[in-house]
């Protein structure tokens, strides 16, 4: 598949849509390479929820469409063309092949109905050579009799369902996970593998964007998939590539998408970024969200970073902990985790260190905690 050519492809159909018509106006589509993309303006998606919210109805040419939550809407539609469709389904499939499912049997436990999730799989893995099963969420009990009946390899699901599909007894040569923190949380990726038998890759995508990125049979981090994005690691103040191991916001050209065009779409998501040889790899892939960014002793700290460390000790990050900033008496910075429990888990400390690179002054475990996940007592 020809990268240069599809980037021009996407971005002409962009030139033609109103969200871009104007921001696009002047480039020259003949000459763009993925190395140019940097020059292009930035989007974001309030900039599509405005646009979707003033024109709901599908668009001419739309042959398939998909829903996923949005907190503005209610549901935000993704609407796909034809061609859409069959570059989306071959260029994942390329992806496939590189997992060697080619002759193996697998089962999608993603969903069919409104989410893209399993469709997407599901056309790729046929198209790379192995048999599919469209089974859908739930039912682990059914799962397992089925695997052990027809002697599925393969299983495709998010990995909260994965494990308790190998609880329940089921064991897969390969699991394919997404659409949840997997590998950006500490030893969960090997609780799950030592409990299904098998490897687990993970991947990374939006209902926008489509997968983007993925893991190999290597599991040494998610790699841009080439023939199906283009991804940057931008810092969410100064918009500029950030530094070699450095954390910042994922922002990607879909190849996927022309009815719907996706060019440098600020995702929100956090990652840190390494390049080699030309390549680019999340290698802790998705740790967290860039939204209330606030800065600690001089260091940019997300609070949601520390939510795939807290996982792995137990601790639900959502409404089981608050990071609180205080101005010490010399005016430095103090930072105290407080925690939703009876007792500070030992090593939690050097844990979170470790993944954000800021010590924390002191950690407090309250088993009654209520309030916001970030309080800001400096100012």
């Amino acid at each position: 598949m020809d990268r240069v050519q599809r980037l021009r492809t996407v971005i002409a159909a962009a030139q033609k849509h109103p969200v871009y018509a104007s921001k696009l106006s002047t480039v020259d589509v003949s000459r763009l390479t993925p190395e140019h993309i940097a020059g292009l303006p930035l989007t974001t998606r309030q900039e599509w929820l405005a646009y979707i919210q003033a024109n709901p109805r599908p668009p001419q040419g739309a042959v398939l469409m998909h829903l996923t939550p949005s907190p503005t809407m209610g549901w935000m539609p993704e609407y796909l063309s034809a061609d859409d469709v069959e570059y989306q389904a071959e260029a994942l499939a390329a992806q496939m092949r590189r997992l060697g499912v080619a002759g193996k049997k697998a089962l999608v436990a993603f969903g069919y109905h409104v989410f893209a999730g399993g469709w997407l799989f599901h056309e790729a893995l046929q198209r790379a050579g192995a048999m599919v099963l469209p089974h859908g969420p739930g039912e682990a009990e059914r799962i397992v009799q089925l695997q052990q009946q027809y002697g599925f390899e393969i299983l495709v699901c998010n990995p909260s369902f994965a494990m308790k599909v190998a609880q329940t007894g089921g064991r897969f040569e390969l699991l394919m996970a997404g659409g949840e923190p997997f590998t950006s949380v500490p030893g969960y990726r090997e609780k799950l593998e030592q409990a299904i038998g098998g490897i687990a890759v993970d991947a990374y995508g939006t209902s926008e964007l489509g997968v983007v990125a993925g893991e190999g049979l290597e599991k040494n981090g998610m790699w841009e998939i080439p023939e199906m994005a283009i991804i940057e690691v931008l810092d969410p103040e100064t918009l500029q590539p950030t530094p070699e191991g450095e954390k910042g916001e994922l922002v990607v050209t879909s190849l996927l998408r022309t009815l719907m065009p996706m060019v440098r779409f600020r995702t929100g998501d956090l990652a840190v970024v390494s390049r080699t040889e030309g390549r680019l790899c999340l290698p802790r892939g998705v740790i967290g969200r860039t939204d209330s960014m606030v800065k600690v002793k001089g260091v940019k700290l997300y609070p949601t970073e520390l939510a795939p460390v807290l996982m792995a000790f137990g601790i639900d990050p959502r409404g089981g902990a608050q990071l609180v900033v205080e101005t010490k008496e010399g005016g430095t910075d103090k930072l105290t985790l407080r925690i939703k429990a009876e007792a500070v888990p030992p090593q939690l400390g050097p844990a979170l260190q470790q993944a954000t690179g800021i010590r924390l002054d002191d950690i407090q475990a309250d088993p009654a905690l209520e309030g916001p996940p970030l309080v800001d007592k400096r100012y």
